[in-house]
């Protein structure tokens, strides 16, 4: 079942995916870096198996910002695990500025909601891909 991704939440989401990609190849990278490493074969291809799983949705929504932004529909079942990730991370980082006292009083309000519509979405996915 696919949910739909509005337009004013596209760029976000695409945000999140890209969050979510650099976390993955991070946590491979650093299980690679130690030169006392014991067999990190599994947890190595568990990080890429992320990383790959959340590129298929950055395929959908875009890589980079369309000259002219459309909602994007993704199947929630195939994307599950990336856009739930993706999503949650997007949401904590609305939520740090809607938590920002540096912010004006409007940045504050339209972070809250923009954390809204992402755990809105979240619903949705959870709710397509059961």
């Amino acid at each position: 079942m696919t949910v739909t991704i509005p337009i004013e939440l596209v760029s976000l989401v695409r945000d999140g995916l890209y969050f979510d990609l650099d976390g993955q190849l991070q946590e491979a990278s650093a299980l690679v870096e130690p030169r006392d490493r014991g067999d990190i074969h599994e947890a190595v291809d568990a990080c890429l198996a992320r990383a790959i799983q959340t590129r298929a949705p950055l395929d959908a929504v875009g890589w980079i910002e369309p000259v002219e932004l459309s909602a994007v529909e993704v199947d929630a079942r195939e994307h599950r695990d990336a856009l739930i990730r993706a999503l949650l991370t997007r949401a904590e980082v609305e939520h740090n500025a809607a938590e920002d006292c540096n912010a004006t009083t409007g940045d504050r309000k339209r972070a809250r909601e923009r954390m809204g519509q992402l755990a809105q979405l979240v619903i949705e996915v959870e709710a397509a891909s059961v």
